[in-house]
């Protein structure tokens, strides 16, 4: 049994260290296009790359949900009388149905792929790609990605025996700043004024300071390998969202006017766009859409895999 435990921890490590080694050549790939310009790497990403990430990412998020029903399934069918799921059962189900919705909507905008705010598409223009329907996918995804971290970071810290107080565990840090930053972002859609994605952007730096500083707690007290290595990650994609927002989202929006990214002829609503895939507004938001449909989308998903082998033993 050791023994294969041991194996298991060891494929594990490997499958990680490779999918890591996969991420920084990507990674390094996608830097180099965005510094010398290469409009060939920039529309290999958007056609391939980004796409193919977020596909596979939503992927694996279904198999992880598919795991957790199963598990629920056998519940039932194993005692027909029990009156209702264990709560680390639904909390599992309802991190890995989150984890999908997010990669879901991050497949969704990768291959429909458009800035709202500009009113402008890569593809040939449709509802799928309009500014409205972009809007309301990244809404339900955003709102998703947030219930799915808080419901993970607050069950988390009661298996680990975390005793101090939580940002997660609060509505306030955490359902009310997304939902916040979800009508700031409509209200920048709507109006095309910068300045509400600004109010956006500082809302998930709200967002990543309390996941930042309950992800070093929990970091704090973890033992087991793979929690080291989730919790860092979960660390440092909070601080990385963080410092992204702080210098690149935030001063880029406070001082674009989104007129200026609009083609010549447009006088749009939200139900529209203006297909310019050669437009050099795509070069400049390739680090948004890269670390938000590569990065982020597999990070969920890493948390709902992580939850579902430890939540396995507490069933």
């Amino acid at each position: 049994m050791q023994q294969a435990f041991t194996k298991s921890a060891s494929a594990d490590l490997a499958l990680t260290a490779l999918l890591g080694v996969a991420g920084v050549s990507v990674s390094a790939f996608a830097t180099s296009s965005v510094r010398t310009a290469n409009q060939a790497g920039v529309d290999l990403l958007f056609n391939r790359f980004i796409p193919f990430a977020a596909e596979s990412a939503a992927a694996v998020a279904l198999l992880c949900l598919l795991r957790h029903c199963a598990r629920a399934a056998q519940h039932k069918l194993l005692d027909p009388c029990a009156p209702a799921l264990p709560r680390f059962g639904r909390k599992g189900l309802l991190i890995s149905g989150c984890s999908l919705l997010f990669a879901l909507s991050c497949a969704y905008r990768s291959i429909f792929v458009a800035d709202e705010g500009a009113a402008l598409c890569r593809g040939a223009p449709s509802a799928f790609n309009a500014p409205v329907s972009g809007r309301a996918i990244a809404t339900i995804g955003e709102i998703a990605l947030v219930v799915q971290l808080s419901t993970y970071i607050v069950d988390t810290a009661k298996r680990l025996g975390v005793t101090g107080a939580l940002w997660s565990a609060r509505n306030r840090f955490s359902i009310v700043p997304v939902c916040a930053a979800e009508c700031c972002s409509w209200c920048g859609v709507l109006s095309g004024n910068s300045r509400f994605f600004c109010a956006e952007y500082c809302l998930w730096c709200l967002l990543a300071l309390a996941w930042s500083w309950d992800a070093a707690e929990l970091l704090h007290l973890s033992k087991r390998r793979g929690d080291v290595v989730m919790h860092s990650g979960v660390l440092l994609g909070a601080l990385g969202l963080l410092l992204f927002n702080l210098v690149h989202e935030i001063p880029h929006f406070f001082v674009a006017k989104i007129s200026e990214d609009l083609a010549p002829s447009s006088a749009l609503g939200v139900w529209e766009c203006v297909e310019d895939a050669g437009s050099p507004l795509w070069l400049k938001r390739l680090p948004f859409f890269f670390i938000y449909f590569f990065g982020c989308s597999w990070l969920s998903t890493f948390v709902a895999a992580r939850y579902l082998t430890r939540g396995a033993a507490q069933e």
